[in-house]
């Protein structure tokens, strides 16, 4: 079996290769630049798959990866725009082997195409896993008072799950087109048929990790903004409190702040201090009865 991997082919390298396999000049087309959908397709003597695998960004998003896979009984093709870190660990491992004289991974064309696309899924998996390490340090900081730090860092979470999870549905229909293709009796044949099932197997765990991990985004999400928003209500709550307070303190200082004619208190010795403390016991009688009904 052999196994060619290009990395952002030039239009001679990859046409070399094209015509070296005899591959239809339709799919070089589709190849030399980067298409925004999955795809399948079948010839007679090769199959042809376009898949988008997920990956987190540096600033907090993720972006899609795209990974054509050509496959003949004797050959399997994958072209990438850019470096694909479970592509390139599976080259070391084959590297090492061939160093060493160890081959424990089978060359038989099945095998190997089970190894690449498996190895995809799992990369994928572990980027989850990933993202689901940050939804614990994200529950420790909701609980720990930085629910409004928190808001940005939900919404980055939440939309890096929602790109892996649309795109793992799109990869249902082409894939298992593609694996029924290779699983038929003009190509691989029954000894196929296990190796689908694992690879499918292995999308649909990621998925299923997916789904689960944006129903616990979902509900932390929910849980920041409860928590918000009881903030919110407690600090309404106390400037609603101190405005009903100096209501009657307000009210007392304008009725002795009348100039009027007869002014009781006003005049007598120590008079500031009599209005001062009158509203200090007004002030605390307001307070006792707002906490005896527990509106603070």
């Amino acid at each position: 079996m052999v196994w060619v991997d290009l990395e952002a082919p030039g239009r001679d390298e990859l046409r070399a290769v094209m015509d070296e396999f005899s591959i239809a000049h339709e799919i070089e087309e589709e190849i030399v630049k980067p298409t925004p959908y999955p795809l399948f397709s079948e010839q007679n003597n090769y199959t042809y798959l376009i898949l988008h695998f997920p990956t987190a960004d540096l600033k907090g998003g993720a972006r899609n990866q795209e990974v054509d896979f050509i496959v003949g009984k004797k050959f399997l093709i994958t072209v990438r725009y850019e470096v694909i870190g479970s592509i390139n660990h599976l080259h070391k491992a084959f590297e090492a082997e061939e160093l060493l004289g160890t081959k424990r991974h089978s060359e038989e064309g099945p095998a190997l195409i089970e190894q690449v696309v498996r190895r995809m899924y799992t990369s994928m998996r572990e980027e989850v896993e990933d993202v689901a390490l940050k939804l614990e340090r994200i529950e420790r900081d909701i609980f720990s008072g930085k629910e409004r730090q928190t808001v940005r860092t939900i919404s980055e979470v939440g939309r890096v799950l929602l790109r892996f999870d649309t795109s793992l549905v799109r990869h249902a229909e082409p894939l298992g087109l593609f694996l029924e293709a290779l699983s038929s009796s003009s190509f691989f044949g029954k000894s196929f048929t296990k190796m689908a099932a694992r690879i499918e197997s292995e999308r649909a765990h990621v998925e299923a990790l997916v789904a689960s991990f944006r129903a616990v985004a979902k509900e932390l999400r929910e849980t920041n903004d409860s928590l918000l928003s009881t903030s919110q209500d407690e600090t309404m709550k106390v400037f609603t409190a101190i405005t009903v307070i100096l209501l009657p303190l307000t009210l007392i200082a304008s009725l002795f702040g009348m100039h009027t004619k007869y002014e009781p208190i006003m005049g007598m010795e120590n008079d500031f201090w009599i209005v001062i403390g009158l509203l200090v016991i007004v002030g605390v009688i307001t307070a006792c009865i707002m906490k005896l009904k527990k509106w603070m």
